[in-house]
């Protein structure tokens, strides 16, 4: 039964990455906002995605005591800073904190269900949609509920399993696989497609493919789950083998997004259940005053991306005065994988389908050639990097090795300020670092280009001149999609 309507600037629809960003920055604004959250505040992130995901594998890795004893550390971690999230945002001013579900009765009137089956009414000028994604989940026959698992309740667990296997070959897939192999467990990795981590270049899955064996985890490429036998532990394959002795499933096969309750339909609100809410670059939908960030959108899957979104619709809201970004910024990946794999910018794909082979330079370095790969007896690792030819404008990045995803960053500033490889190659990197494999990268840019720049502009000329015929033929140099603004697959850990 309805109690009460309140009136609000701003309503924010989760309490994950984006959805805290909105409401908190708004709030510090002075401006009266509501936060509903139907689950937990901290979302996916802090609950079962990147702060259990990365304290196991930290505690895996460091190995300082049993897997019981390292799981309930994880365990702890991740309740007391959801305790501290929650307490937090129930003391900011001018942000009240609703605990329901939400549903849009108007384009500017919502109705909250609350878990004892009462609900309110709450209205505001400007709604943000920010409820994440879920895993998706399929039914294998046999396999009872109690062996399946998802990184909403791998984290969970009392101990690791004896042998757990692992349906998908992403980047959850990825990391879990190795934390729990580190801790004792027998893994297997049932990967429908021929390589593992198909979002990322050949070279990175080579490399991780490598590290796989080499940590014995058993990969099955091209493979299909028919059925569960309990009594034998044994999971049946679509090619007629098995895998035995599995006493634990992950199910790691992509997210879904979070729309079905809030009834969109009923509001007209533009949205595609493969791609989500349709938006703009600034958040907003085919409704004023409603904006949607985070795993809901068709550009975002990551935390760090709907934060970022976060702060373009505080902007927004705060500041309509502000001029719009002109576009979204560029958004890194990292998989906290054994070595770490990240990257920004185009990708090999997308490379090839807008512009001739000619005009790329696609340089590599390996990390163990480093002397800071040296000391470390490093065995994988490469800094990758595609740029133009001539002008050196870098267009993708890839880095696989120890401390990939901190290091990404310094590409993402280049490829986001038109950094090229000549100003690269000018700069100075501390010694002995993982980092000078920039400067090896951007020293065979240099030896590479400056001996033969009559050569290198002829070339530029002609493959340049083949790339526009292409593109207006429509042909294979067809301009491909923005980097990051149009996901080919969703997945990966659930943002806000």
């Amino acid at each position: 039964m309805t109690t009460q309507t309140t009136t609000y600037s701003t309503i924010v629809i989760g309490a994950g990455s984006g959805g805290l960003t909105v409401a908190i920055g708004l709030a510090a604004f002075g401006k009266p906002v509501a936060l509903i959250e139907g689950g937990a505040v901290g979302g996916d992130c802090t609950n079962v995605g990147c702060i259990p995901s990365k304290t196991l594998i930290h505690e895996a890795t460091q190995r300082t005591a049993d897997p019981a004893t390292i799981l309930a550390t994880v365990q702890r971690k991740r309740d007391h800073l959801r305790d501290e999230e929650t307490a937090h945002v129930q003391q900011i001013e001018n942000l009240s904190y609703i605990h329901g579900w939400a549903r849009f009765v108007s384009a500017r009137e919502l109705e909250v269900t609350h878990a004892d089956g009462s609900s309110r009414r709450v209205t505001a000028t400007n709604i943000v949609i920010t409820t994440g994604s879920r895993p998706r989940e399929i039914q294998i026959p046999g396999l009872p509920s109690e062996r399946v698992l998802t990184n909403e309740s791998i984290f969970e667990l009392k101990d690791a399993p004896r042998h757990l296997a692992i349906i998908g070959a992403g980047v959850i897939a990825m990391e879990l696989a190795f934390a729990f192999r580190k801790l004792g467990s027998r893994v297997t990795i049932l990967a429908q497609e021929r390589r593992v981590m198909k979002g990322e270049s050949e070279a990175a899955s080579e490399v991780l493919a490598a590290s796989l064996r080499d940590n014995a985890i058993d990969v099955r490429y091209g493979v299909t789950v028919t059925a569960y036998d309990a009594e034998r532990e044994t999971l049946r394959l679509k090619d007629g083998s098995a895998v035995a002795g599995v006493d634990r499933v992950l199910l790691a096969i992509g997210r879904a997004r979070n729309i079905e309750r809030l009834g969109l339909e009923q509001i007209g609100l533009k949205f595609d259940r493969d791609t989500g809410i349709q938006v703009d670059r600034n958040g907003r939908t085919n409704i004023p005053g409603i904006y949607a960030i985070g795993d809901v959108t068709p550009t975002s899957r990551w935390t760090h991306s709907a934060g970022a979104q976060g702060r373009r619709v505080v902007q927004q809201i705060a500041f309509p005065w502000l001029p719009a970004w002109s576009a979204e910024p560029l958004y890194p990946s990292a998989t906290f994988s054994d070595p770490e794999v990240a990257s920004v910018g185009q990708t090999p794909e997308q490379i090839a389908r807008r512009y001739h082979p000619g005009l790329i330079k696609t340089l590599r370095v390996e990390l163990s050639s480093t002397d800071k790969g040296y000391t470390e007896g490093l065995k994988y690792g490469f800094i990758q990097v595609y740029a133009l030819r001539l002008t050196g404008r870098i267009l993708g990045a890839t880095i696989v090795g120890p401390r990939a995803s901190e290091m990404i960053s310094f590409f993402t500033l280049a490829i986001s300020e038109g950094v090229t490889l000549y100003r690269l190659y000018r700069l100075v990197y501390p010694y002995p670092t993982h980092s000078t494999g920039i400067q090896a990268i951007a020293d065979t840019f240099m030896r590479e280009t400056l001996p033969h720049i009559p050569a290198e502009l002829g070339a530029v000329l002609r493959y340049g001149l083949a790339t526009i015929w292409g593109r207006v033929r429509g042909g294979s140099f067809a301009a491909a999609p923005p980097p990051d603004r149009k996901l080919a697959a969703f997945g990966g850990w659930g943002s806000s």
